[in-house]
């Protein structure tokens, strides 16, 4: 696949407004999506799974970024590999923080060589996604496949799997600039299309038979910026990956100059899984900024955040994932490096 780089210059964020400061229409392009490392890797810190720093949520998505940046598509045989390095497969110590329960036992089944998908829901999803609606914003269709093929890799439940397809869709669209009803539009116009077939041999297929209503009730909520209150409007029930992700997409909607309060808000509601998916939705909309929370390595994410966007299609100038993981952990020089 052809490199996504832009023929122009990223445009500075720029909020419009109709009859006052407080009634933003759109925001213009700000890097077009460059920004969606940093905001995950915030997101995920700001959830607390590792209480040092972001875990193994901006981990993976940090491998899946490199194969994007690499390959600019997703093997199953090469995702495998690459995740399963950063857990000791080369006869390294592992060098996964915080992983989730759903996580840790695919990595465990991964090892003893069958990488099975999980039966249960599961939210991991909703951050793997992300860097899949930076890489393919351009081709709705590649967006919802791609996510929903990495998926299946991990999860045999349509409720998951439709989750990160909601996630990419959300992302794809912040690197255009859409928030507002803007962003529930272009998140429903790439979703909608293809739920008949998205839970097609999955657990729980009749899940999805209401997603696009689901989507549709949004519109009326759009403005909400408590967490709490967001998963109230999506359906209130915290242990489905679908109404947690649509909470994080209201969370998300607004055009705010604040754009780490919803980070802060999805945090509370979903942890370090939608802080990070939140983060990358609103770090693909503003840019590559400084975060108000200090996190490791936040010009390596920029970079891969750059990169995911507009290429070089290269990593061999860049640091190696295991060695970066394996020097925080050691702790021999702490702060940013």
């Amino acid at each position: 696949m052809e490199s996504n780089e832009s023929p122009t210059q990223p445009a500075k964020e720029v909020a419009v407004f109709e009859d006052g400061p407080s009634e933003p229409l759109f925001s213009l392009v700000a890097g077009e999506g460059d920004g969606f490392m940093l905001g995950a890797a915030a997101g995920d810190a700001a959830g607390g799974a590792w209480e040092l720093g972001y875990s193994a949520v901006a981990e993976q998505i940090t491998v899946l970024s490199y194969q994007l940046i690499q390959h600019r598509h997703l093997d199953t045989t090469r995702v495998i590999q690459a995740l399963r390095e950063l857990d000791g497969s080369e006869e390294g110590d592992p060098v996964y923080r915080a992983e989730t329960p759903h996580f840790r036992a695919w990595l465990d089944r991964a090892a003893a060589g069958s990488p099975v998908p999980e039966e249960e829901p599961s939210l991991d999803g909703v951050a793997r996604a992300i860097p899949i609606g930076v890489a393919f914003r351009r081709d709705p269709e590649a967006v919802t496949w791609e996510a929903t093929e990495l998926g299946r890799l991990f999860s045999r439940d349509a409720g998951s799997v439709a989750a990160g397809a909601v996630a990419a869709a959300a992302v794809a669209a912040s690197c255009f600039g859409q928030s507002g009803r803007d962003l529930i539009v272009g998140v429903t116009e790439t979703v909608a299309p293809v739920i008949k077939t998205l839970g097609d041999g999955l657990y729980g297929s009749q899940r999805l038979d209401t997603l696009e209503a689901e989507l549709g009730r949004l519109f009326e909520a759009i403005g909400v910026g408590d967490g709490k209150e967001a998963l109230a409007y999506a359906g209130g029930d915290a242990h489905d990956p679908i109404q947690v992700m649509l909470a994080g997409l209201l969370l998300a909607a607004p055009a705010t100059d604040r754009y780490h309060t919803p980070i802060e808000q999805a945090a509370k509601i979903g942890g370090s899984t939608l802080g990070a998916a939140v983060g990358g939705i609103m770090g693909a909309r503003v840019g590559i900024r400084a975060w108000p929370w200090a996190f490791a390595n936040d010009t390596w994410f920029a970079e891969i955040g750059r990169r995911v966007t507009r290429g070089p299609d290269e990593v061999r100038d860049l640091p190696i994932p295991y060695a970066v993981e394996q020097h925080l952990i050691s702790g021999s020089r702490p702060g940013f490096h």
